[in-house]
């Protein structure tokens, strides 16, 4: 049985969860960041799962694949979810995993929480 993009995600999460325990718990810096980029590329994964399940492909340039996301979300009405990933951009791929000003800890758990949320937003369909 072919596994699909929001079960993808979740394992993603999950490994998220687990690097950044470990992050925090040693003061790795290098775990913490790659939780972050775990968990944007969960909740990419399942935005893009919604898109194949409306016909549509993201395009292979990530830039053209994020601004696509969000006029995909858009489109269909859901603009809170567009947002969201424009959130989980900031604080997760960019703030984070890019520039390295990563959350404490206990903010970091709750941006996961919102993570498997948003993911579980698309589990029950989108």
């Amino acid at each position: 049985m072919a596994t699909t993009l929001v079960e993808i995600a979740e394992g993603f999460l999950e490994i998220a969860r687990t690097e950044a325990r470990e992050g925090y718990d040693r003061r790795d810096e290098r775990r913490i960041r790659d939780a972050a980029e775990k968990a944007w590329l969960a909740a990419t994964q399942v935005v893009d799962h919604a898109m194949h399940v409306h016909g549509q492909m993201p395009p292979q340039d990530p830039r053209d694949a994020h601004a696509a996301r969000h006029r995909f979300l858009e489109d269909i009405g859901r603009r809170d979810l567009s947002r969201q990933l424009a959130y989980f951009a900031d604080r997760l791929h960019g703030t984070c995993c890019y520039i390295g000003r990563c959350p404490t800890r206990s903010v970091m758990d709750a941006i996961l929480d919102e993570a498997d949320q948003y993911v579980a937003t698309f589990r029950a369909g989108v």
